[in-house]
This record gives C-alpha cells, structure tokens and sequence, in this order.
C-alpha cells in the first residue's frame, strides 16, 4: 500500500478545514464598518430632536455642563417587526471647568427588551475604547447585522457626528460590561481644566420591537464631588414597514 497515500487527512477533514478558511475570510471581509457591497443601504425614515438638558455646575468651581445635540433617528420595521434606531448626544463642559482627572460615566437607557445592534466584529456604539480618544476616526456609516432586503447586513449613516469624539488630548474611554437596554461610555479625563470647550459625542444604534425612545445621563466626578446632566425623549409613532424591494 502507498504510505504517502494513507498519510493525507481524510477528504471529510479536508471539507471541514475549507469551510473554516472560507468563514475566516468572510468575517475579515465583513469586520470593514464602511464595507456595504453585500448589505442593504437603510435610510433613516423618522426624526425626533431631544431636548437639550438642563446646564449643571461643575463641582467644585466655576463651569457648567450640558447635553446637546440629542436626538433619535428609525428605519423602517422588517418583516420580523424590527427596526433599527440610533440615539445620540454631545456632552459639553465648559472651558477652564476643574475637571482634571475627572471620571464621566454617560449612558443611554432604551425601552425594555431594546438590545444595543451588532456589527460584524463589536457593538454598534461610538466611540470605541481608546487609550486616546482624539485618535479615534470619526464614522460615516455603521454596517449592522440586521434582516431586510434579503440580506442580513444593513448600512446605516452615523455622518453627522461632530468630526472628532474629543477635544482634548489624553482622554481615555472604556466601555463598562454590557447590560441589555443599557449602553454606556466611561471617560478618564487627563489633569488640569479644558483650554477650550469640552466637546465629548456618544451615539448607539439598537435594534427593537417597540416605540424608539431614550433616556440619556452623564455624571461628572470629580475630586469635589457629582453632578449628573439627563435628557429623554421618543418617537410620536412607530415607523411604518420597510420597502423590502
């Protein structure tokens, strides 16, 4: 008997290892966010602006902080009844505020049983973790893993963002653990105050069954004490079904 010929795996084996290569290869391909040749481009079919929330005094000093910019955006419903949302928000602090060293914990908080959407290779939520924020690209677009269209990727547009998800150097992000409905953003701020306004943006998109809405806060601590900014806001009707055409 030909020993080369007995030494070679199995053809089964040999099935299973190019299907493994394949699927590597797909998800590398997918894990590019600005990728959408195999994904449905969805628009943003309804628009609701949050109302700016109330300025607080920084701790310990002259400053305030506030939210701005809020506001929530929908696709269409598949034919699973989902849709996809997006909420976001810009927390300001004023320049020469004494938040050196400062933690800021922000968070968004959905309808019961909403889930924060996924893309190929994270959560759909900005900014990303960073031993330095001001390095961080902005985003155009956001590729997700939804159902419509006959595919089970869809392209959504984050572009109107601030172009940078800092204004000062040094800032540190981590996400906290995940919590389903909950998606949160914590910022180490570098020492001494701001020399310009702090600009800090954070958006998330989700998938869900139920009526867009938002409930967003950003506490600020510093060696002083707390303060905490809030804001919310939904839409006035569910969106209509998509064009799945």
């Amino acid at each position: 008997m030909d020993e080369s010929r007995d030494s070679r795996p199995p053809r089964g084996a040999l099935i299973v290892i190019a299907i493994g290569l394949l699927a590597t290869v797909a998800a590398a391909a997918l894990a590019n966010e600005n990728l959408s040749g195999d994904a449905a481009q969805l628009e943003w079919v309804q628009l609701q602006e949050v109302p700016d929330s109330k300025p607080v005094a920084v701790p310990g000093g002259s400053g305030e902080m506030r939210l701005t910019g809020a506001g929530l955006r929908a696709t269409g419903i598949n034919v699973s009844g989902y849709s996809l949302f997006r909420s976001a928000a810009v927390l300001r602090i004023d320049a020469g505020a004494p938040v050196g060293g400062a933690r800021i914990l922000c968070a968004m908080r959905a309808p019961g049983g909403t889930e924060v959407a996924q893309t190929p290779d994270l959560r759909a939520s900005y900014p990303r973790s960073s031993d330095d924020l001001i390095d961080q690209p902005s985003y155009e677009v956001s590729l997700v893993e939804f159902a419509s269209k006959g595919t089970g990727l869809a392209v959504v547009e984050i572009e109107d963002l601030p172009d940078e998800f800092a204004t000062e150097q040094g800032i540190k992000l981590e996400w906290p653990t995940y919590k389903v409905g909950v998606e949160r953003w914590r910022w180490f701020l570098p020492p001494g105050p701001p020399a310009e306004e702090l600009v800090l943006p954070f958006a998330t998109i989700w998938r869900a069954t139920k009526l867009p809405g938002i409930e967003i806060s950003c506490m600020v601590t510093t060696s002083a004490g707390s303060a905490t900014v809030e804001t919310a806001g939904e839409l006035r009707k569910l969106p209509g079904p998509l064009d799945e055409s």
